[in-house]
């Protein structure tokens, strides 16, 4: 479900769909440099980064073209894409899929009523934030979305009111951020999402994932956001995530949650300003592993600016820091518990 926004207002999972007529094309290129202020040698940022990972480069972070047909009972979406985004999201995928970002069908079930099946590779219904940089308050994205699901396949149950405030959908899922489900997992996952909108300047939003993640692992996450566009310039998105991942064998369930907002100012028609803090709690050691037998608690800041060169183009400039309270951030002297880098960003979406 995509969230229709100009140069000021951030986007959710989705592209914005601009098909007009029945069949549309759309394309999105965004390059990129990116310095570790640690380190000059590395080129790739800490495993937990996966959108605009690459470290004193240039870089592609995603070229994609998409093609979307729309007709009164049926849609469909194929985009294909490449780039680092790419390299480092599907790296378990094989053949062909290593390049689809989106690639679905769908069916209205009702004449009268917006009711929806889609069944493909479709984009992720947890986070309120997107792969595609421009449509996000930040340039790069939190610590909460790079370690939630960018994409999803499955089948999608969805339902939209006539007045378009109301969004609810169920999911059978291959899985947390798979296309091609591995022989450890033989059951599917199941998720759902609730979006609200109360008004044109508030989106409410809760998602539910619960899947098997291996032979003898159960995971259970919830996504929870608000966006709040006050006075048409100030954008503010705060999240808070909850995730439980409960072993069977050893009789445990581990845990980890997360938080952060972040905002943006727009000061003119072509200019505009953004922040960030985020904090990730991972006592269990879930996402980023157990150092001296502990969890890793995370905190970061970011600030940036942005410049709309014209209409779709947007250069994009940020400072972030982030720090840990174990040193497991690698590089070639030894470890560290920080990670600062300064990134700039061309991109067009058309």
């Amino acid at each position: 479900m995509s969230f229709i926004v100009g140069f000021g207002i951030a986007e959710g999972q989705e592209i914005k769909d601009s098909v007009s007529g029945k069949i549309g094309i759309t394309g999105y290129v965004e390059t990129y440099y990116s310095y570790d202020l640690n380190s000059s040698e590395r080129h790739n940022k800490p495993s937990f980064i996966y959108s605009h990972h690459r470290t004193n480069e240039f870089s592609v972070n995603m070229a994609m073209l998409s093609a979307k047909y729309r007709y009164e009972w049926v849609r469909s979406d194929l985009s294909m894409a490449v780039g680092s985004y790419m390299n480092a999201n599907y790296v378990n995928e094989e053949g062909v899929w290593k390049n689809v970002y989106e690639a679905n069908l769908g069916f209205k079930l009702m004449k009268k009523q917006n009711l929806w099946l889609d069944i493909g590779v479709l984009p992720s219904h947890i986070g309120g934030e997107s792969a595609i940089s421009i449509n996000n308050i930040s340039l790069t994205r939190s610590l909460s979305a790079e370690n939630s699901p960018y994409f999803e396949t499955g089948a999608r149950l969805s339902y939209t009111s006539e007045n378009g405030r109301l969004y609810i959908s169920v999911l059978a899922l291959n899985g947390w951020q798979r296309i091609q489900l591995p022989n450890t997992i033989r059951k599917l996952s199941f998720g759902e999402q609730i979006q609200y909108k109360p008004n044109e300047s508030i989106i409410l939003n809760s998602s539910l994932y619960i899947g098997d993640e291996g032979q003898d692992s159960t995971r259970l996450f919830h996504d929870f956001y608000a966006q709040l566009n006050l006075n048409k310039k100030l954008n503010i998105l705060v999240n808070i995530d909850y995730g439980l991942q409960k072993q069977p064998s050893i009789d445990r369930t581990n845990i980890w949650w997360n938080t952060g907002i972040q905002s943006s100012y727009l000061i003119n028609s072509r200019i505009k300003l953004n922040g960030r803090f985020e904090y990730f709690g991972d006592d269990d050691g879930v996402i980023f592993g157990q150092f001296e037998n502990k969890g890793v608690n995370m905190y970061g800041y970011s600030g940036g600016i942005d410049f709309e060169i014209y209409k779709g183009l947007i250069f994009r400039t940020e400072f972030r820091k982030l720090k840990s309270c174990y040193s497991l951030i690698e590089y070639e002297e030894g470890n560290r518990r920080d990670f600062t880098s300064i990134t700039t960003s061309l991109g067009y979406q058309f």
